[in-house]
């Protein structure tokens, strides 16, 4: 398809534009990788190396294969991200969806001031909510727990789930479930058989957005846990001592976060485009 096409001017520039996007996207995961299969004489060398001889010693100190001067277990921060990202997406989705099909078929007084206070919630910067919230975790005895990272993640991703999501239900027509409703199905099952699959790309979509940001979180690690429920970033923030940043292991541990978000996303990137194309047809 590439080569078999007449390409015009307006074709070039777009791929050239494409290529150039590419590039600057994809160069911070080209340069974490490439650092963490170098030696720390190649890691220091100035000017960069760009060709080196490559070493696993990284990985092989980050997986505990040999000795290193940091003290970590990979595998219990490794389950709390995973519980603590999937649960927080999991529970966002069930509460952010039945709200945003209210918001989008169901007339209420106060509707609209309620939307922009749910999107006023995510717009607070997440500094000024810690204290507070690391209080609320105290009383509730939840700090250093899974549970409390759940929650938190989760008061922060509903908003924009809400949003993502009630722009899919707007965009579809009201006949659909008009014709359930003549044919005897409630409102419930109505949403539950004919909203909800035609829904898939923005459950998908929003399952995506709030997983990479419950993953990526640091701000309300560090503050909410401590000993028994640390998450990745906060190993990574561990190689920063007073004597200097361990680059090596570092990037080694920030191409090992990369990879279950990557492989979540391509896995239900399918269903993504299923999706679509359905919407599509049915449309």
């Amino acid at each position: 398809m590439l080569f078999g096409r007449r390409w015009n001017l307006k074709d070039i520039l777009i791929l050239v534009a494409l290529v150039f996007a590419s590039a600057i996207f994809l160069f911070p995961i080209l340069l974490v990788v490439s650092v963490s299969f170098k030696a720390p004489i190649d890691i220091m060398a100035m000017p960069p190396k760009w060709l080196f001889q490559p070493t696993l010693e990284n990985y092989r100190a980050l997986l505990g294969l040999v000795p290193s001067e940091f003290k970590f277990d990979l595998w219990l921060h490794f389950r709390n991200s995973i519980l603590a990202a999937s649960g927080a997406t999991f529970l966002s989705l069930l509460l952010g969806t039945p709200a945003a099909y209210a918001f989008a078929r169901v007339s209420f007084r106060g509707s609209q001031t309620m939307l922009l206070s749910l999107l006023a919630v995510r717009m607070l910067p997440p500094i000024a909510t810690v204290i507070p919230l690391f209080l609320i975790m105290r009383e509730l005895h939840l700090v250093d727990s899974v549970i409390g990272l759940v929650i938190a993640y989760t008061t922060f991703n509903l908003p924009f789930i809400t949003w993502i999501m009630r722009s899919f239900f707007l965009d579809l027509p009201r006949e659909l479930e008009e014709s359930g409703w003549i044919d005897g199905a409630t409102r419930w099952q109505a949403f539950r058989l004919l909203i909800l699959p035609l829904s898939l790309p923005g459950l998908v979509a929003s399952a995506i957005f709030g997983l990479m940001l419950a993953w990526n979180d640091f701000l309300f690690a560090v503050i909410l846990t401590s000993r028994d429920a640390p998450t990745l970033p906060m190993m990574t923030a561990g190689f920063v001592t007073d004597q200097g940043v361990s680059w090596g292991i570092m990037m080694a541990a920030g191409a090992v976060i990369i990879v279950p978000v990557l492989v979540f996303t391509l896995f239900v990137q399918r269903f993504l485009v299923s999706g679509l194309t359905s919407g599509a047809m049915k449309g």
